[in-house]
């Protein structure tokens, strides 16, 4: 009814500027003419556009009415581009700018405004698409921190201005809440710090635009997609040896290291304790020299985190090697006690000790030295194989002559000779003695029995 009225008016105006500004007329049709002033022939036609554009804000402006009187602008919405409804009613000829919130993000929505000056006059009509919201990602994480990164897609202008960027943070599925603030429009990336390890936060975006100019702010806002990380647990590295638990040198030493907790995948980086260094989780290491060595393995996950192991103290021996070989004495008498020993180099954890071709009453034992008493005499070559724990082997040989026994100190020949001679001195003395007594005993008698 309001529009027919002014439609009415509008006639009535026409009818009057008609008899005021002379004949010229636009004949529509062949009915009656109607006289149009030229005024409104030469008017510009309306044009609305905007100057402002948020995901959720918009800064339209139009053309100010020129008619020579003005009852209003009328700015109309339409979501199709052909249904339209009134979005608001302004009386002021010198308003020609509105600040409009609460739109939806991606939307797309048509814009026209009628100009009552006093015909109804229809502006162009402006077709926008809302922005679409804040893209929100993490392009890198630690185990106790997480760069966050974003983008804006508004287009700043007019009475739409930015007010400020909101990180919102969740944790364990606890309630929102504002873990940082950022009112620089530039910055689009914030890095958050002292994250709990074994902890799930959920992260979104809060950007707000406001109306630059008004005397009420009217801030609206636009959420990004949320995002969710979980921080892993502390990272932890094991290494041991595979086989064997020890290495001669030369010989190749296999390790296993192991990592937990922390991002997988991991990387394993190895010092191996004799200056040389390996990489991957099952190396192999050939060692030029012996000594006890300090293998230690480092893993590194994919957010950074570093952990070493404890040190493993890893042997590496040289093969055994026979040093000396003996037997004292080397030339003994049947009888006579011997002894043997072995000194050895090297060699891989304890040794084990075999003789061989030992003499008649003498026994192989698993010792560096034994002694023995031989039974038989003789020459022998005996033998000493020592074997280490890898299996590795070394042997040596020492001869042995073994006399007869002695009598007296002497060869036995000899001595039971010297020992029989002796008897058979022993045995004449005392003959002699036994006869030289008998004599002394007569001729005792015999003077005894002259004197009588």
């Amino acid at each position: 009814m309001y529009h027919r009225l002014k439609i009415a008016r509008s006639f009535a105006l026409l009818l009057l500027c008609t008899v005021s500004l002379g004949p010229t007329v636009i004949v529509v049709g062949t009915g009656p003419r109607l006289e149009i002033p030229k005024t409104f022939l030469d008017a510009p036609p309306y044009v609305i556009g905007y100057s402002g554009l948020g995901p959720t804000t918009i800064s339209l402006n139009w053309t100010e009415s020129v008619g020579p009187t003005f009852d209003g602008y009328v700015l109309q919405n339409s979501t199709d581009g052909s249904s339209w409804a009134t979005f608001a009613n302004i009386p002021d000829k010198t308003n020609t700018s509105i600040y409009i919130s609460g739109q939806v993000p991606g939307a797309t929505n048509w814009w026209q405004v009628v100009v009552y000056d006093p015909l109804s006059q229809y502006s162009n009509q402006l077709k926008i698409t809302q922005p679409s919201i804040a893209s929100l990602s993490y392009p890198r994480q630690t185990a106790t921190s997480v760069e966050l990164n974003w983008d804006n897609n508004a287009a700043y202008g007019g009475f739409v201005s930015f007010a400020s960027y909101q990180l919102m943070e969740a944790v364990n599925g606890e309630p929102f809440a504002r873990a940082a603030k950022i009112t620089d429009v530039g910055s689009l990336s914030d890095v958050l710090t002292d994250l709990v390890p074994s902890t799930t936060y959920s992260f979104y975006l809060n950007t707000t635009d406001q109306c630059n100019g008004c005397s009420n702010a009217r801030p609206s806002s636009s959420f990004s997609n949320t995002v969710t990380i979980s921080t892993p647990g502390p990272l932890a590295t094991s290494a041991s040896p595979v086989s064997p638990a020890s290495v001669d040198v030369g010989e190749p030493a296999n390790f296993v290291c192991t990592g937990a907790g922390g991002a997988p995948p991991y990387a394993y980086s190895w010092t191996f304790g004799d200056g040389s260094a390996g990489t991957g989780a099952n190396p192999s290491h050939v060692y030029n020299a012996p000594g006890m060595m300090n293998v230690v393995c480092t893993a590194t996950d994919s957010f950074g985190t570093i952990a070493s192991s404890k040190p493993i103290t890893y042997a590496v021996y040289i093969d055994p090697s026979i040093i000396s070989f003996g037997a004292t004495p080397a030339s003994p008498d049947l009888g006579q006690r011997i002894t043997f020993a072995v000194s050895v180099r090297g060699g891989n954890g304890s040794l084990t000790y075999t003789y061989a071709r030992l003499p008649a009453g003498c026994y192989s034992t698993n010792s560096s030295s034994f002694s023995c008493t031989p039974t038989s005499s003789g020459t022998y070559e005996v033998t000493v194989t020592v074997t280490d724990q890898a299996r590795e082997t070394t042997n040596s040989t020492v001869r042995v002559s073994i006399g007869p026994s002695r009598v007296l100190g002497l060869p036995e020949a000899i001595g039971l000779t010297v020992i029989f001679g002796a008897i058979l001195g022993i045995g004449a003395v005392a003959i002699l003695m036994v006869v030289i007594a008998i004599r002394r005993r007569k001729g005792t008698q015999n003077k005894l029995q002259h004197d009588a």
